[in-house]
């Protein structure tokens, strides 16, 4: 029997329209200078996902008291989805100069923009592979809106090759999980 170290993998999927065209146009050009080996900002920006943070859950239970004093508990009546706490939180690794933090931190001030009509990004997706990089299910995340962006703390003392991080929450509206049972499987 051979044991495959990576167990299991995932993928995000940005929508077609999370980044806005001026950034995507500053992108092309880092490409063509740097030399970057990416063809889209998507896929430069992916390349740099260190970890998503999916949340659980968490049930309030009801008490009650019965006879004799015994307390006893139930289940609330809160729906399954609203039990969730409907925020995402995705961590970085920084690169090529902050290259990718000050990406997303321009992208995020262009939606934040009065002028940009957009309540919500576009669906997000997570797909979720086995050890052979088949998807077995995936996640839509739908009315999707950037929360919040940690600090970009700069120092000389921290010059070296270290795992520098920043993190970007987002909050959403709705979701849901597909499992695929019985269907062809997609190799990634």
């Amino acid at each position: 029997m051979i044991l495959n170290q990576q167990l299991h993998n995932y993928l995000l999927l940005f929508p077609k329209t999370f980044f806005s065209e001026e950034t995507k146009q500053q992108f092309s050009y880092y490409q063509k200078y740097m030399r970057l080996p990416y063809t889209t900002i998507d896929d430069f920006i992916n390349s740099t996902i260190q970890n998503v943070n999916f949340p659980g859950w968490n049930l309030k239970t009801v008490e009650q008291h019965r006879m004799y004093g015994a307390l006893q508990k139930f289940k609330d009546a809160t729906p399954v989805k609203d039990l969730i706490e409907k925020t995402i939180s995705i961590e970085f690794k920084l690169v090529d100069g902050f290259l990718n933090y000050f990406m997303l931190y321009d992208n995020a001030i262009k939606y934040l923009d009065f002028k940009n009509e957009s309540l919500y990004f576009d669906d997000f997706k997570i797909l979720l592979l086995n050890n052979e990089n088949y998807l077995i299910s995936y996640i839509n995340l739908y009315k999707v809106i950037m929360k919040k962006m940690t600090n970009l703390r700069m120092g000389y003392p921290k010059m070296g090759r270290n795992n520098t991080t920043f993190t970007v929450e987002f909050e959403y509206n709705d979701w849901d999980l597909t499992f695929l049972y019985n269907d062809k499987l997609i190799q990634f």
